[in-house]
């Protein structure tokens, strides 16, 4: 009966990872930036996870060819040439936080999909701004430790009684650029 079992959930898990595999989703997506976190953190999940980037965008034209030969995509130094492509669905932002609010705001005016790293941008009136612009809700700004397993287990373990105060620890080593503020406390502040 076991090997009945087994036999049935391999025979269902191949069949459900070939309908995946011929499946016509065929969206793409774009990249804006091309620093060490982004380098570092996100291109690897994006990769693991097979999404399909069309375009990565950076400042330095110097560097559009390293990224061409490195990632198979079409490196630009221009957001109009991704904004006014119909085939991107989705626009990631991972640059200076200086500029996440003029990125932030073309993407979102474009209704195309916008996952930006935090901070979004550098002032209450900008974050007013872009809260109000975001009228199609496609914008979500890097606060992924809110998802991570071991914060839902935690919240589940608080809300099981009344405590009185908790630590949380971040160790980041260096931290040579950005403000520590917006860019790394934001987490215990958005927990």
């Amino acid at each position: 009966m076991k090997n009945l079992i087994d036999s049935g959930i391999q025979r269902w898990r191949s069949l459900r990872n070939r309908k995946m595999l011929q499946s016509s989703y065929s969206a793409c997506y774009a990249f804006v930036g091309v620093g060490s976190h982004a380098l570092q953190n996100l291109y690897p999940v994006l990769q693991y996870l097979g999404i399909r980037l069309k375009y990565i965008c950076c400042k330095s034209p110097d560097k559009l060819a390293l990224i061409e030969r490195r990632f198979g995509v079409n490196a630009t130094t221009s957001l109009d040439t991704i904004l006014n492509d119909s085939e991107v669905k989705g626009i990631f932002v991972c640059t200076s936080p200086q500029s996440h609010y003029e990125i932030c705001s073309r993407v979102i005016a474009s209704g195309k999909y916008l996952f930006v790293e935090k901070p979004p941008c550098q002032t209450l009136e900008q974050l007013e701004y872009l809260i109000a612009a975001d009228k199609q809700q496609v914008a979500m700004v890097g606060m992924q430790k809110r998802y991570s397993p071991i914060i839902w287990t935690l919240k589940k373990q608080l809300a099981k009684s009344k405590p009185i105060n908790y630590t949380l620890s971040y160790h980041t080593g260096l931290y040579p650029e950005g403000n520590p503020l917006t860019d790394l406390f934001i987490h215990p502040v958005d927990l």
